[in-house]
């Protein structure tokens, strides 16, 4: 008479094959965060990459830009700066995040605005003449996940004339 041997599995098959997808499981999961985390960081640089080019923006196109005549609009500094003399406005707050589901501001951050007056002058035919140009950085600070971030634009403008 033939004997057939056990066809079940024992406990500590099932315990190994649970151990084993439950591992997959978790690194899966894992690996999901990861990329979920670069992709909000990757979007965060991109608001705060836009927030400074609207900045430079106004820098650019807000007037009347006439140092010679005491007229420099506010996004400038509001004053007629010296030749290397700078003057740097801070705006705290600015929002670089918003959650589109609730509308509540998740990530917020500084920008900060520095106007230098670089005395740049042309001599032809013995004149010196004064330039009139203003060179802005625009640096957006903010964090996210405890890591500091920011972003930095140079933009260069010249009087109305």
């Amino acid at each position: 008479m033939k004997r057939f041997g056990m066809r079940g599995t024992t406990l500590a098959e099932v315990v190994m094959a649970l151990a084993v997808v439950g591992t997959m499981g978790g690194g899966c999961y894992v690996g999901l965060n990861q990329l979920n985390a670069y992709a909000v960081s990757s979007r965060l640089y991109s608001e705060a990459q836009t927030c400074a080019q609207n900045q430079i923006d106004l820098i650019l196109s807000k007037g009347p830009f006439d140092p010679l005549n005491s007229k420099v609009p506010a996004v400038l500094g509001g004053q007629v700066l010296a030749a290397g003399a700078s003057t740097t406005v801070t705006t705290p707050n600015v929002f670089i995040y918003q959650d589109p589901v609730n509308g509540k501001v998740v990530v917020t951050g500084t920008m900060t605005t520095t106007i230098t007056n670089p005395g740049s002058a042309m001599t032809f035919a013995g004149t010196t003449t004064n330039l009139n140009v203003y060179r802005a950085t625009v640096r957006v600070s903010y964090t996210f996940r405890y890591t500091n971030y920011s972003v930095s634009m140079d933009t260069m403008r010249t009087a109305d004339q």
